[in-house]
C-alpha cells in the first residue's frame, strides 16, 4: 500500500473500467488473482517512479561511481542518502568534486 492518508481517486473511464472487469475475472477463473495483483503492483511502481520530483529520482549509476570514487580519494564517508537520492547526490557531487580532481592532479604530479 503506497500509504493510508493520501487516498489518491485513479479515474478510470468507462472501457478502462469494463477491461479491468473482464482482466479480473480472467485472472478469477485461472486462479490468477495474485499474479495480476503483482502484475499491477509492478506498473503502478514503474509510473510513481516517473512522475517524483528529479531531485527524489534515483542517482545514476555513472554519479554513484564518481561518488564512490571521491569518497575512496578523499577518505570521506558516503552517505546513504546519495546513493538513495539524486538531489542529495547532486549536493555531494557539486561539494566535494573540485577537492577530488585537486587531489587527482596533485597525485599525477607527484606519481602517484
Amino acid at each position: 500500500m503506497l500509504d493510508d492518508e493520501s487516498g489518491i481517486p485513479i479515474p478510470l473511464d468507462d472501457f478502462a473500467r469494463e477491461a479491468w472487469a473482464v482482466q479480473l475475472g480472467r485472472a478469477e477463473a485461472a486462479q490468477g488473482v495474485e499474479q495480476l495483483c503483482e502484475r499491477l503492483a509492478e506498473c503502478f511502481a514503474t509510473s510513481l517512479a516517473g512522475v517524483l520530483d528529479a531531485d527524489l529520482q534515483l542517482p545514476s549509476e555513472a554519479q554513484v561511481r564518481y561518488a564512490t570514487d571521491i569518497s575512496r580519494n578523499l577518505g570521506i564517508a558516503l552517505p546513504a542518502e546519495v546513493l538513495r537520492f539524486r538531489g542529495a547526490m547532486y549536493e555531494f557531487l557539486e561539494r566535494f568534486a573540485e577537492a577530488h580532481r585537486s587531489r587527482r592532479r596533485s597525485q599525477a604530479r607527484d606519481g602517484g
